[in-house]
C-alpha cells in the first residue's frame, strides 16, 4: 500500500514537472516565432541600443541573432539563460531581466499570499453564516447578488476600485510596493471568493433542504449545534473549486496588476507585450505558462487521485459488506 502511494505520488510529480517544462519551452519559442513573423525588426525590440548602433554593429548583431532564424535565436537565448543566468536586458524597464524577475516575482508572491489569506477569511465567515442561518442559503436576493458578483471579472473589479477609491489609493510612482499590496490582494480575493462562496451556498442549500435538517430546526436545534453539524459539509464543498479556479485567478492577476500599476510580474508581462520587449516578454511568458500549466496539472492529478481513493474506499466497503453477509449466512 505504501509502495503504491509512493509510485503514484512520483508519477504525478513527474507529470506536473514534465508538463511545466514543455509549457516553458513552448511559450518561449512561441514568443520568438511571433517576433520573427512580425513586420517590425525583432532585433530592435531585443537590443536596447539598436537605434544608436552603427551600421557595422547592426550587421554584426544580425549575423549573430538572425543567421539561423527565430529558432536559432530562441535556442541561443535559452542556452545563455541556462548556462549563465543571463535572460537579456529589458528596454522598457532599463534593467537586466533576471533582476526584474527576482524583484517583481517577490512582489507578486506577496500579493498572492495576502489575497489567499483574505479569501480564506471571507469564505470562512460566509460559510459559518450559511451553516448558522438556513434562510441565507435559500434567499433569492442572496442568489441574485452572488450571480452578479460571479459575472464581474477581476480586471473590472480593479477598475471599479480605481474609479471609486482612486484618490485614496497610494501613488504607484512614489509609493513602496508594500503599500500597493492591499488593493491588488483585495481585488484578487474578491474574484477568487465568488465561486467558492457559490459552492458553499449550494452545499448549504442542499443540506438545509433535507428532511432531517428541517426536523432539527423544528426541534429547536441551537445555532452553535447547526454550525458544528453543517459547517464541515459546506467547507468540504469549497476545497475542489478553490483548486479548480486557481489557474484562472493566476492568469487574471496580470490584468489586475496592470490596472493598479503594481510592480509585479503580471504588470511586467503586460508592459513587455505592449512595448515589444522580447527578452522580458519571453521570460515572463515562459514563467506564466509554466506556473499555470503546473497548477492545472496539479488540479487534475489531485482530482483523479481523490476519485481513485473514493472508488477504492467504496470497493472496500462493498467487499466488507459481502463478507459480513457471507459470514451471517454461514452462521
Amino acid at each position: 500500500m505504501r509502495g503504491t502511494l509512493t509510485r503514484n505520488t512520483a508519477r504525478r510529480c513527474a507529470i506536473i514537472v514534465g508538463g511545466m517544462l514543455v509549457a516553458v519551452l513552448a511559450a518561449g519559442a512561441g514568443v520568438f516565432a511571433l517576433a520573427a513573423a512580425s513586420p517590425a525588426n525583432p532585433l530592435a525590440h531585443m537590443i536596447s541600443s539598436w537605434e544608436f548602433a552603427s551600421a557595422q554593429a547592426r550587421a554584426d548583431l544580425e549575423a549573430a541573432y538572425q543567421s539561423g532564424g527565430w529558432l536559432s535565436a530562441w535556442w541561443h537565448w535559452l542556452v545563455t539563460a541556462v548556462t549563465s543566468g543571463d535572460l537579456g536586458y529589458s528596454r522598457i524597464l532599463h534593467s537586466p531581466v533576471a533582476e526584474i524577475v527576482t524583484s517583481r516575482g517577490l512582489n507578486t508572491i506577496a500579493a498572492s499570499l495576502t489575497a489567499a489569506a483574505i479569501t480564506v477569511i471571507v469564505v470562512g465567515v460566509v460559510a459559518i453564516a450559511l451553516a448558522r442561518f438556513p434562510g441565507l442559503a435559500q434567499s433569492l436576493s442572496a442568489s441574485g447578488l452572488l450571480a452578479a458578483w460571479l459575472a464581474v471579472p477581476s480586471f473590472l473589479i480593479a477598475l471599479i476600485i480605481v474609479v471609486i477609491w482612486g484618490a485614496q489609493l497610494p501613488n504607484p510612482a512614489t509609493s513602496a510596493p508594500i503599500t500597493l499590496i492591499p488593493g491588488v490582494a483585495i481585488t484578487i480575493a474578491l474574484a477568487w471568493a465568488a465561486p467558492l462562496i457559490a459552492a458553499a451556498r449550494s452545499a448549504a442549500a442542499e443540506v438545509w433542504s433535507t428532511p432531517w435538517a428541517r426536523a432539527l430546526i423544528g426541534r429547536g436545534f441551537s445555532r452553535s449545534a447547526r454550525i458544528r453539524t453543517v459547517l464541515p459539509t459546506v467547507l468540504g464543498a469549497v476545497r475542489s473549486p478553490a483548486l479548480v479556479y486557481l489557474p484562472t485567478i493566476v492568469v487574471g492577476e496580470a490584468a489586475v496588476e496592470a490596472v493598479l500599476a503594481y510592480p509585479g510580474l503580471g504588470n511586467a508581462l503586460v508592459q513587455a507585450a505592449a512595448g515589444a520587449d522580447l527578452p522580458l516578454l519571453a521570460t515572463v511568458t515562459s514563467i506564466a505558462a509554466g506556473v499555470t500549466t503546473g497548477l492545472v496539472l496539479l488540479v487534475r492529478t489531485a482530482t483523479a487521485g481523490s476519485r481513485s481513493g473514493a472508488s477504492h474506499e467504496s470497493e472496500a466497503a462493498r467487499n466488507a459488506h459481502r463478507s459480513a453477509v457471507a459470514g451471517g449466512g454461514r452462521s
